[in-house]
This record gives C-alpha cells, structure tokens and sequence, in this order.
C-alpha cells in the first residue's frame, strides 16, 4: 500500500471496517462455472486470503487511523441511483436507464439495509434456463412501483432531488406519471409514492421484506387474487378499523417496523424468493394497491435492533407526514423541491438538491434504422409431410443464410457456405407455420437425448448441437409498438434419423407455447429439417399480414463441448458468447404471408 495522503488514510480506515465486520454466511451458489472450493476461503475476511503477489506492495501491518470509516451519502450520476447512508444503513433509490438487456424493470426501486440485515433486497436473477427468470425480470419481484397490473415499460427513470445535511438525507426520483421520495434520518426511513394522472390507473407497490413478518393491526384474512404465473396463496387484510396497518419482520436478533399509510388495500401472496443457494424457497410478500388518477402510499421502516421501536403512531394530513416517537412529533412535508423537517426540541431542516434536468441525447448525425430482412411465405391447402423432404414446399423464394455477416463466431470465423449454410422454406396455413430448413454441413455432431448434463451455467444442452432455433411473433400493430413478444423454440435432430425434439427457449414468456411437429433426414451436403410451428398469440393468419420471424442455424462440431457459432437470418455479427438460445425481439425480420 502505497502513501497517498487522504486516499491512503481513507482506504486504511475501510480495511479495519472491513476486517472487524462479522463472518458472513457461506452459501452454495447455482453457477457451474464457479465451484470455487469454499471451505478454503477464511472467513471472516483478512488479508491472508489474498494472493501472495500482494506481498510485494503490502506493507507488514495496516497503518494506524484516527478516524474511523464512515461511508457518505451518494448521488451516483451515471447510473442515477440516490445511496442514503447512516451509521450502518444503506438505503437507496433506483433511477437511471433500464440498462440494456440484462436490465431489470426496476425504476424506483427501494434497498434497504440495516443492523446487518438485508431487509428490502434486489433479487438478482437465477438461471436464466429455468422459467422462473421471467419472475425475476418482472416488476413485481422488486419492490418498485408498477401501473395497471403490468411490468415497468423500458424507460428512463431521473432523480430530481439529492441532498445529505449530516443528519438527513433525501432523494425524488420520477418515472413518468410516478414520484417516489425518500428520506432517512436517524431512526427512521420515510417512503412517499405519488401518482399524478389524467385517467384512472391501478397504482401497486411490492414489499419484499426479509425475516418473518406478522401484521400487528387487528383485522383478518380473506382470499383475493392476483394475476400472475408465480404467486401463490393471495389474501387480502381487511382490519377493524380505517388504521395505518402496521407490520412487523424479525431477522437475525433485528427488527423492521412498518406503517402503511394508504387509501386502498394490503394483499399478501407467496413468490420466488432470493436465489442465494441451490433451492428456490418461496417467500411471502405484501402488495400495497390503489387506484385513481392521483393516489399516494406513505411507508414509515424503522429498522432497530430487538425489539426497541420507537415510532407509535404514523399520520397523513395532507402534504405533511407526523409521526409520533417516544420522543415527541416529528413532521415531514414536501414542499415543491424541497423537503422539510420538523423535529421536536430542534430547528427546522430544508432539504433542498433540485437536479438539472439532462436533456435527451440526439446524436448530430441520425441514419436511417436498417430494413428488417423479409421474406414470402406461401399458403398450402394441406400441411406438408413434415418427413424431411421438400414436397408440399414452395422453393421459388427461399431465405438464404450463407453470408459472412450473418455469422456468429466463438474462436474461428466463418468457415464458408461450402462448410456452413442454409436456405429455408416457408409456408403457411391458418393453424401453423411451416418451415423446410436445408443445411449444408459436411461433418454432423448431434446431441442424443438423454445425454448427461453438460451443467454448463445459463445454457440449455441442446444448443450445444447441430440444430435450430426459430422465432415467430405478431407484427407491430398500427401504434407503432414492438407487438406481442415473440415464441421461440429450440430444435434438435435426434439420433434416430428421422425425428425431432423442440423446446420452448429460455427468453420464451407464454407459458402456453405450442407443440412443434416435424421430421428430419441426412443430405449429401449436410441435413433437412421440416416442421409445423403453431401460431403464436396474436397472430391472425390471413394473405396479406405480416409476422416477426428469424431463423439461427446453431453449428457443431464434434469433439468440442460448446457450439462453433450459428448463422442468423436476419443478421449476425458478433460473437455467440453469453447468447445461450436468446435473441433480440428488436432483430427479428419479416414474413409477409403469400396467398
């Protein structure tokens, strides 16, 4: 460790914090390609589980401080999340950017930390080959705001408003017609949700709160509903009188109360919970809900170690927010950009911070968005055979992928139509799509069912293998919208000659997919695969109307453990690293349905 001044002191004084902290728990995580051994990591953590190339700048001990760690409050403006601080809590805002594809719909969404205990966590993500990654991708697995029963659109979220006086600190964060404004000061963490509309909505707030939880309000349980594939035992609280309701979480010798200020009602269900080890148990979580055109949820956590609460009562009245401690009233009003602070025996507080608005970005130079490739589709009286011929296909028009930018690679580039490529076939009736795909390939490495697992981490098996993946989805409606999000599935030649296996891919959202049919034969050249895929959702099968569609050819060679690469359609580039059997709905090329 070198001198530095300030920065050296400052790094010395979070080592000895770090060092002191507590053990952590170890756990077994789910990714195959990190089976580190755990029982050699020392815990807690020190400097001896460094490499030993640390040796040759490490000084023998840590310098001496005279102040001890204190981490600050952060306005962190590149990925616009608002980071509240006090002694050992860690409250945060979620604004900023969506973040792309592995971005999660999760403006506005509140962390909390305190007395060593996670109590408001972000899910992370699972496998992203099991279904419930659609759980974790969703809004209601975060504790942010969603409108009308949906998950959060792909938007912008911006903080209007930071500031930290040493003693309280605040953040405002906007995403469209939604406000959440947070202040925490030194008992306790005020939460402010408004919604500001000109038509009636359904404004809902998940509360995923760690430890187990009891309702300290009188009242009682009685079933209710809530749409979705992954919550279970939904109830709804109805209490005795017209209260703040009040709810109670232990964990670890700590304790979160919360009072729930709001004009509507207080469902609870059961969901995924945190994927932090090899089982997935299910959790229960609150769900505030109301509706309006302009509607606001008050929350008032007191996170306190044992059972040392000192907020009695919590009380709207207006703009302002009074609650009642052991200590007296203390009163909390937003006032425009401003929030202000009444605490008895002490001055006022303002707290103030407004952000500048950013303007959007406009590049000084727009070019055109390329043409989605397209291709006819010819309608047939009766289906196609589907046993890896091409009769019943009409071949005047084929899609061709033999183009070197249509290559996805690993390690070598593309190889060359004579070694790798395709032309397919498409046809149409009002009960499915039907494709006749021809690969040139001259050595085939195909994946036999029932192999063992390859246990490689967020791949499924078979793509592993000489086969295919095709996608199929409504087209933009007049509005201008992406449409429906797409189907796709997976599908692999089995051993046996003639048939196929197809399964639905992992970034597939309708459960209700359907079951693709079809057939399979060697070439001179390579391979010909013919199958029926159902129509999707949405799609209304007429001459005329246009589909999203795109067609992958995965390559294989044997001997190796993952894929070479894969042609795309609608276009490759790029590496096939990190893809698994996922593809970009934005990516999608068209098939215009031929009478």
């Amino acid at each position: 460790m070198r001198d530095a001044g300030n920065e050296t002191m400052s790094l010395a004084s979070w080592l000895q914090a770090l060092y002191q902290a507590p053990p952590i728990a170890r756990e077994l995580m789910e990714s195959y390609l990190h089976d580190a051994p755990v029982d050699r990591i020392p815990h807690p953590v020190s400097r001896i589980s460094l490499s030993w190339w640390s040796l040759l700048e490490m000084r023998p001990e840590l310098p001496a401080v005279d102040q001890p760690w204190r981490p600050k409050s952060v306005l962190l403006e590149n990925q616009g999340v608002a980071i509240l601080r006090r002694d050992d809590r860690y409250v945060s805002l979620e604004c900023g950017s969506y973040g792309g594809g592995h971005g999660h719909p999760d403006r506005l969404q509140l962390i909390l930390h305190g007395d060593g205990v996670y109590w408001l966590p972000d899910p992370g993500t699972g496998q992203y080959i099991t279904r419930d990654l659609f759980w974790y991708r969703s809004t209601l697995a975060h504790n942010a705001p969603r409108l009308d029963g949906e998950s959060q659109p792909t938007a912008t979220a911006r903080c209007e408003s930071f500031e930290d006086d040493g003693e309280w600190a605040w953040a405002r964060g906007r995403f469209d017609i939604v406000t959440r404004t947070v202040a925490s000061g030194p008992a306790y963490v005020i939460d402010v949700i408004d919604l500001s509309a000109r038509e009636d909505h359904v404004l809902e707030l998940p509360w995923h709160v760690a430890g187990r939880g009891t309702i300290e309000t009188k009242g009682r349980w009685e079933p209710a509903e809530l749409a979705d594939e992954f919550v279970t035992r939904v109830q709804r609280f109805v209490p005795d009188h017209p209260t703040p309701i009040v709810a109670v979480h232990v964990a670890e010798r700590a304790q979160l109360t919360t009072h729930f200020v709001f004009d509507g009602e207080l469902l609870e269900a059961e969901g995924p919970g945190v994927p932090t080890g090899v089982r997935h148990d299910r959790v229960p979580f609150y769900l505030l809900r109301v509706r309006g055109r302009n509607a606001r949820l008050v929350s008032v956590l007191e996170p306190a170690k044992g059972a040392g609460a000192r907020i009695k009562t919590v009380k709207v009245r207006g703009d302002t927010v009074e609650i009642e401690t052991d200590a007296g009233v203390d009163r909390h009003r937003l006032a425009g950009n401003e929030w202000m602070v009444e605490v008895e025996g002490q001055a006022p507080r303002v707290l103030r911070g407004a952000r500048e608005a950013v303007p959007p970005f406009v590049p000084l130079l727009q070019i055109d968005p390329p043409t989605p490739v397209a291709a006819p589709a010819f309608h047939v009286g009766s289906p196609p055979p589907l046993d890896g011929s091409l009769e019943g296909f009409e071949l005047s028009e084929p899609l061709e992928l033999a183009l070197e930018d249509q290559y996805r690679r690993s390690e070598d580039a593309y190889p060359g139509p004579a070694d790798l490529s395709a032309v397919g076939y498409a046809a149409w009736d009002n009960a499915a799509l039907y494709l006749a795909v021809e690969v040139t390939k001259p050595e085939l490495a195909l994946r036999p069912s029932g192999s063992a697992p390859l246990k490689l981490d967020n791949e499924p098996d078979d793509i592993h293998s000489d086969g295919l993946q095709v996608y199929v989805a409504a087209a933009a409606g007049p509005s201008g919208n992406g449409g429906a999000p797409p189907v796709g599935y997976l599908i692999v030649p089995n051993a046996d000659g003639h048939t196929v296996r197809a399964t639905a891919t992992s970034d597939t959202r309708n459960a209700a997919t359907g079951t693709v049919t079809g057939g399979w034969q060697r070439t001179d050249s390579g391979y010909r695969v013919t199958v029926a895929i159902p129509w999707p959702d949405g799609v209304y099968a007429h001459a005329g109307s246009r589909v999203r569609f795109d067609l992958i050819v995965n390559e294989m060679l044997p001997g190796r453990l993952r894929r070479v690469g894969q042609l795309v359609w609608s276009g490759g580039g790029g590496w096939v690293w990190l893809r698994g059997d996922r593809q970009d709905p934005s990516r999608l090329g068209i098939l215009e349905l031929v009478g």
